[in-house]
């Protein structure tokens, strides 16, 4: 049975990381929706991987052409909250 003490330094601190990639998540994709016009609809996530990679999902491959040529208007938004992305890469939303 773990410590009180254990389950605070430990779990909590895990807790907090999770928190702030939620964070860090939620404000660049509102960044990108708010801020690339109509293009921002069709983006469903954008995320920095951990080598600082900046993850943007479309929903088809149309959207995400088009927002591959937004890449330098994409890392100027981002640079505006703070993340400096080494590398974008478009993907297209998996649907199951």
């Amino acid at each position: 049975m773990k410590h009180i003490s254990d389950v605070l330094k430990n779990d909590l601190s895990d807790f907090s990381k999770i928190s702030e990639s939620l964070d860090q998540k939620t404000i660049i994709l509102k960044s990108l929706k708010k801020n690339m016009g109509a293009l921002g609809q069709h983006i469903t996530d954008a995320y920095l991987e951990k080598n600082n990679v900046l993850i943007i999902e479309s929903i088809n491959p149309e959207a995400s052409s088009k927002i591959r040529f937004e890449e330098i208007r994409i890392k100027k938004l981002c640079e505006q909250i703070g993340f400096v992305p080494k590398k974008i890469k478009c993907l297209v939303k998996k649907t199951y």
